[in-house]
């Protein structure tokens, strides 16, 4: 009998530590990225979304039966309910759907399981790695190939058998990111990427790479890429900053200063690239590209425009020179070209014209989509779709091949002997995920479309570098399966500031707002509006773990700065 009782008591505790599993690694994500004015952290159920944007969007999406199977047997979801409830015909192997935006941003494995391939024979030994690795061991990687003393949070003994013993340096280091490129999209579409599937044979693959903070945005990931640090030190924790101003949500995107100006000041951490550059007299060619201006300036840093405390850092280097522009740019939507923030960074002169509806033009015919303008009135009206088709696919590759070719090779400042550091954002991936929902046959095409061109990237650097290029293909986060799937609930943040208001007078709920500010996580309070009012912490705690919507908790947990073990603010 004690032994039976014994027994039993270690099935419990097993279960108990496996069922706690996503509150102790949800709870790490927190306090690395709580900020110094956050109150709350907001922990949804798995599947519900509190997100400002799509919440009544609707897009046809596509999709194979069979692949959708396989995602729902995934998550646990219940196969019979969703094919009763659309009611297909089960001989047809294909079906059509309208489907709502869908979003990421928790620390579920859905938005933070992560792929991370490395190549470079020279230094990395190949094979499948079971360690725990983080998005910001990737800057730590770099740096002890470089053996460059750059700052780290986290250290990497752990890794040392990942490492060949040599003191040549890579001429060149290409980082790729597969935005929304998280092990649930692999997994939905598994015959559409066969260069990565093979890819896993010559490099080192981390299957159990993870997003280890909140959020698992855009801009966080890829600060966390180029820096190494986590949010509460960079202070970029979001992709937007929500707030509440005469009845109204108001929204204000990561490093906006005044004026819609970009404020790079709010980047409170150097790069790897900004220390690399700096510390060897700005010989490096920095490179960053990302159709969206968060992901490249999150991995390239600061470019000239360093924050004179951060610059003071950089004074233990001796070099005599100061910071310069590197290549760090984006898609302008209106004069569908490459721009940049011209105070700190630069268009490569050989991308300066291309021309993205010129572009879509020339090779019509060569990529193969659904996506069609036209004329160039209408494709400036339909830009959003453009970038989640295979021509942005298309046109990413191209143009990184371009200014790797015109501003480096062409240059012969390869053979510099100063490593160039170079990052790339195939971002189509993220725009047809949110719209068409990653599980679509839509996600796929454009997955099979971004696999080729990582292929003719890995063909490019390996015909021009030979073996001398270090090559990383990684995502910046995951995603939330469909709503008309998971049955997941969707918050907007008006939703949830007329919610909190309700504590309010009701004449008083359109000046007021009890909170300061708010993201998908993360709440700072109005303590001088809730004194005012004489409204506590508690209440609105309690009022939010009380909150119900489609009739079930939309929260399953509000944390405050206590729970987590965080000094008060």
């Amino acid at each position: 009998m004690i032994k039976i009782s014994n027994l039993c008591m270690a099935l419990y505790l097993l279960i108990s530590i496996i069922s706690c599993g996503w509150e102790r690694d949800y709870r790490d994500a927190a306090v690395r990225s709580i900020q110094k004015d956050t109150d709350l952290i907001l922990v949804p159920y798995p599947f519900n979304l509190l997100d400002n944007y799509g919440g009544e969007a609707s897009t046809l999406s596509h999709f194979s039966k069979e692949e959708l199977k396989e995602i729902m047997i995934e998550h646990d979801l219940s196969w019979d309910d969703l094919r009763e409830n659309w009611g297909w015909e089960e001989s047809h192997p294909e079906f059509e759907k309208e489907v709502k935006y869908t979003s990421h941003y928790t620390n579920y494995s859905y938005d933070s399981n992560i792929p991370i391939w490395l190549y470079g024979p020279k230094w990395i030994r190949s094979g499948v790695y079971s360690d725990q690795i983080y998005q910001q061991h990737i800057p730590s990687i770099y740096a002890r190939l470089l053996q460059h003393p750059f700052e780290k949070e986290i250290e990497l003994k752990k890794f040392d058998k990942v490492f060949r013993e040599t003191k040549e340096k890579p001429e060149i280091i290409v980082t790729i990111i597969v935005d929304q490129g998280g092990d649930q999209l692999y997994k939905a579409h598994p015959n559409s990427f066969p260069f990565l599937k093979s890819f896993k044979n010559q490099s080192a693959y981390f299957k159990n790479a993870k997003v280890a903070h909140l959020e698992a945005h855009t801009v966080v990931g890829h600060a966390a890429i180029g820096t190494g640090k986590f949010p509460n030190t960079t202070e970029v924790f979001s992709n937007e900053v929500y707030t509440w101003k005469n009845g109204k949500v108001v929204s204000r995107p990561v490093f906006q200063g005044k004026d819609y100006q970009l404020d790079l000041s709010q980047f409170k951490s150097l790069t790897l690239a900004d220390d690399w550059d700096y510390a060897n007299n700005n010989i490096p060619v920095i490179i960053s590209q990302c159709y969206a201006a968060r992901a490249s300036i999150g991995m390239a840093g600061h470019g000239k425009d360093i924050p004179i405390e951060l610059l003071d850092k950089l004074k233990s280097y001796s070099s005599n020179s100061s910071p310069d522009r590197d290549f760090v740019y984006w898609a302008n939507s209106l004069t569908l070209r490459w721009d940049t923030f011209d105070k700190a960074f630069e268009v490569p002169s050989s991308n300066q014209k291309v021309d993205f509806y010129e572009f879509y033009l020339s090779n019509k015919g060569k990529v193969i989509s659904t996506f069609e303008a036209k004329d160039r009135v209408d494709f400036t009206k339909k830009v959003s779709l453009f970038q989640s088709s295979e021509y942005q696919v298309a046109l990413d590759g191209y143009t990184i091949r371009n200014s790797i070719e015109k501003e480096i090779i062409n240059k012969n400042l390869h053979n510099d002997k100063v490593t160039d550091l170079v990052y790339v954002t195939l971002k189509a991936t993220d725009a047809v995920g949110h719209a068409f929902g990653w599980e679509s046959k839509e996600s796929e095409r454009v997955l099979t479309a971004t696999d080729m061109e990582i292929r003719k990237i890995f063909d490019f650097l390996r015909s021009h570098y030979d073996d001398k290029f270090l090559l990383l293909v990684t995502a910046d986060h995951g995603a939330a399966p469909m709503h008309v799937v998971s049955k997941g609930s969707f918050l907007t943040h008006k939703n949830l500031f007329e919610l909190v208001s309700t504590l309010l007078p009701e004449a008083e709920r359109n000046n007021e707002s009890l909170i300061q500010w708010v993201t998908h996580s993360q709440m700072s309070l109005n303590y001088e509006t809730m004194k005012k009012f004489n409204i506590s912490e508690s209440q609105i705690i309690q009022l939010l773990s009380n909150f119900e919507m489609d009739g079930k908790p939309f929260f399953r947990k509000i944390w405050t700065r206590q729970d987590l073990g965080v000094e008060p603010r």
